[in-house]
């Protein structure tokens, strides 16, 4: 099957950072509809903690905080007139491997069907908990690719759209939607931008052959399925029509 590299339209970065007397961390930070933070990356960016869970003692009482990484890939040029079968989202990390358990997700970024380029504190909730586009990855590696194989519900989200929206986040507490303890600090490095290992889908996809579409002596093109045999997709002409 042929297959292609189609990397990231847009990526960017949303958290919330909260602090509290007494803190929620579940309901005030993971659950707000409107983060505190955003940036649309459109040059190289080293980010150690692009992906960031935290819920810690400060001076007034608690801060808690959560970012997510949003990302939109268009793939319209393979789905125009192909079919998507696998796919792989790629994102290269930056410094030392850690144990962070991370997810993809679908999201609605971006305008939703990528009309929009600039992230906004109010994307901080366009993600979807309930679609997992993929399993969690248990160990995130800096300086390496982190691979996430997309699952039938991306595939099929690809298909039909043309771009697959997506948030890469923490799995265990953002993902899960559990309270972390005190003292819980998780991160995930990513290079954004990097020229070289760029953020990308790895997508193997069939051709759709369109085939023969004409009637033949008054029988519908839908009825003829062979003609001496071979296959009405296979078949582009008949006596150089």
């Amino acid at each position: 099957m042929p297959s292609s590299a189609v990397n990231a339209t847009y990526q960017g970065r949303v958290g919330n950072v909260v602090n509290a007397a007494l803190l929620d961390w579940v309901g005030s930070v993971r659950n707000a509809s409107t983060g505190t933070y955003a940036i649309t990356y459109t040059g190289n960016n080293l980010v150690s903690n692009a992906i960031y869970v935290t819920f810690i003692s400060s001076r007034g009482g608690y801060q808690g905080s959560a970012f997510r990484v949003p990302l939109f890939f268009d793939v319209s040029s393979i789905t125009a007139s192909n079919t998507i079968t696998d796919a792989t989202l790629k994102v290269y990390g930056f410094g030392s491997a850690t144990s962070t358990d991370t997810i993809v997700v679908k999201g609605t970024a971006w305008g939703g069907n990528g009309s929009a380029s600039t992230l906004y504190t109010s994307d901080f909730g366009n993600l979807d908990f309930s679609t997992a586009y993929s399993s969690k990855d248990l160990a995130w590696g800096g300086a390496t690719y982190n691979d996430y194989t997309l699952n039938a519900t991306a595939i099929s989200d690809m298909n039909t759209n043309g771009y697959l929206n997506c948030f890469v986040i923490e799995g265990d507490y953002d993902y899960d939607g559990d309270s972390p303890s005190v003292g819980t600090i998780l991160s995930a490095g990513i290079e954004f931008l990097d020229p070289t290992n760029k953020i990308k889908l790895d997508l193997t996809y069939n051709v759709t052959v369109a085939g023969y579409g004409n009637d033949v002596m008054g029988v519908a093109s839908a009825n003829i399925l062979t003609v001496t045999g071979v296959a009405s997709a296979n078949i582009d002409n008949i006596i150089g029509v």
